[in-house]
């Protein structure tokens, strides 16, 4: 009976291109569908939300499972090679959080049965905060290199649709909207209401990457019945973080 020898190392970042000559290996989409595949089936089996394809994701993986194939060796992150948060945000990802398996074996099969028995692996392929996932897979002497990428995906929203979602939520919580956005602007990107204008009672500036729902904090001020009525404003540059992570960067004013 043959003994495969398997290799892996995981990697998870929250909270986060060398270009490989691969004329000696090839990808292999049907193990990359393959694995999509069963860590949606492991998910399902749990009652865990699916993964959606990422294509900048997989483009980032591609890239290093292809140089992994190239160097017969399997890690994160190769001398001289950006890391995996450079990758996915050269490749064009928008994220919160990623991950990542890597691994060499035989077969996909064997790759993904590694990975389920390995407690980093299995818990990157099982999070249930994250919701995209690209993988690829390159071919060298009978080996297969994998390259798992997981994130959660934030949204590539501009100024004025970061600030209708806003709108939005303000108004859910019953507060009036008011033609003050290029004041919230101004407050956002660290400046001052327009000489002029109504002064706001409370202004609240904050970063995040999840527009579903308002801070906690400002909820809380929000709740005290102090305030009746609201603008939102984005700054230039949301949608931009630090090291590649994705964050809007926001402000309202509460009058």
């Amino acid at each position: 009976m043959r003994t495969a020898r398997i290799t892996m190392i995981a990697w998870l970042m929250s909270a986060m291109l060398f270009a490989a000559r691969a004329q000696a290996q090839q990808t292999d989409s049907a193990s990359e569908r393959f694995l999509f595949e069963a860590a949606n089936r492991e998910r399902a089996s749990r009652g865990l939300p699916q993964l959606r394809w990422d294509d900048a994701l997989a483009s980032a993986a591609r890239q290093h499972a292809l140089l992994m194939a190239q160097r017969r060796a399997i890690t994160h992150q190769f001398p001289g090679e950006p890391d995996m948060t450079a990758r996915a945000s050269r490749a064009g990802a928008h994220f919160s959080a990623l991950a990542e398996n890597v691994a060499e074996a035989p077969s996909a099969s064997e790759i993904q049965i590694g990975w389920m028995n390995s407690r980093p692996h299995r818990a990157n392929l099982l999070d249930p905060d994250l919701d995209s996932l690209g993988i690829s897979v390159a071919v060298r002497g009978g080996e297969r290199f994998a390259s798992e990428d997981f994130s959660r995906a934030v949204a590539d929203l501009n100024i004025d649709e970061q600030e209708t979602k806003l709108d939005s939520l303000l108004q859910a919580q019953g507060l009036q909207l008011v033609a003050r956005t290029q004041d919230a602007r101004r407050i956002c990107a660290g400046g001052r209401v327009a000489s002029g204008n109504p002064q706001p009672l409370l202004y609240f500036r904050f970063d995040t990457a999840n527009l579903d729902s308002l801070p906690d904090p400002l909820l809380r001020k929000i709740a005290s019945s102090r305030y009746h009525s609201a603008a939102a404003g984005a700054c230039a540059g949301g949608g931009g973080g630090q090291g590649g992570f994705t964050a809007y960067h926001l402000a309202v004013l509460l009058y």
